[in-house]
């Protein structure tokens, strides 16, 4: 079942070996872009999830993927994977292409839009019917630190989405990762947290938080942030040669 879609994608994150995506395309629906399983085989040792490469999405000399911006895809099937109800394979041989970025105004509404309010939509025992979520967060915080080879960053969040608390959850945004090796370098390696006020005194008005579950590991599928949106914006380039 072939297919072309326009989606604004609210997650570009950092998966092992390559770049997960994910967004929601004209219709309300979440969509996943994967790349065909066959394809994955010669890089099983460094890239699981259905990873793009950058061959996939960098072209023209920039990167096709941009959060909060509309990219079209050219799909070859649906092949959903539960909870994974998401994932549409890729067609490898058309590339997908920007299209544009919303606007200040376009992304509140859009944002506000698409917010939900229970948590219990993403079911880590992999019971439920899909895998990724858009929530408005309160009493949140960002923790940046060395990774255990002290060669990068690890991020991890913390918030609250109406009555549940999440504590200390991976972040794999690739923005928030680019933002933790900044902070970390001016702090000589020193572990770094930012909280929600610390969000406001740079003029964030709202943050929403995209969550996904994650392949299943361990007997379960972990939830995990995939896009951190902020309204204004964060301004952090990302370099795709460091995830």
């Amino acid at each position: 079942m072939s297919a072309i879609k326009e989606i604004t994608l609210l997650a570009v994150t950092k998966m092992h070996g390559g770049v997960c995506v994910a967004g929601i395309d004209a219709s309300g629906q979440w969509v996943r872009p994967v790349r065909p399983v066959k394809e994955t085989s010669h890089y099983a040792n460094v890239i699981s999830d259905y990873c793009l490469l950058p061959v996939d999405f960098f072209h023209e000399g920039r990167s096709h993927l941009i959060n909060m911006g509309v990219t079209q895809f050219h799909f070859k099937d649906y092949a959903p994977q539960p909870p994974h109800t998401e994932d549409w394979t890729l067609d490898l041989q058309k590339k997908p292409r920007f299209l544009k970025k919303l606007s200040l105004t376009e992304q509140e509404d859009f944002l506000r839009q698409h917010a939900e309010a229970d948590l219990a939509v993403l079911q880590t025992d992999g019971q439920g019917e899909r895998s990724l979520g858009l929530f408005t967060v309160e009493d949140f915080s960002f923790t940046f630190a060395p990774n255990k080879t002290g060669d990068d960053v690890t991020v991890r969040a913390t918030f609250q989405i109406g009555t549940t608390a999440v504590q200390d959850i991976g972040c794999t945004d690739l923005r928030m990762r680019a933002l933790g090796r900044k902070l970390l370098a001016k702090s000589n390696g020193v572990p770094r947290t930012l909280t929600q006020e610390d969000f406001r005194k740079q003029g964030k008005q709202a943050t929403y938080l995209a969550l996904g579950l994650s392949r299943l590991f361990q007997g379960k599928h972990w939830l995990i942030v995939v896009g951190a949106h902020t309204l204004p914006e964060l301004q952090i380039e990302v370099d795709y040669a460091r995830l």
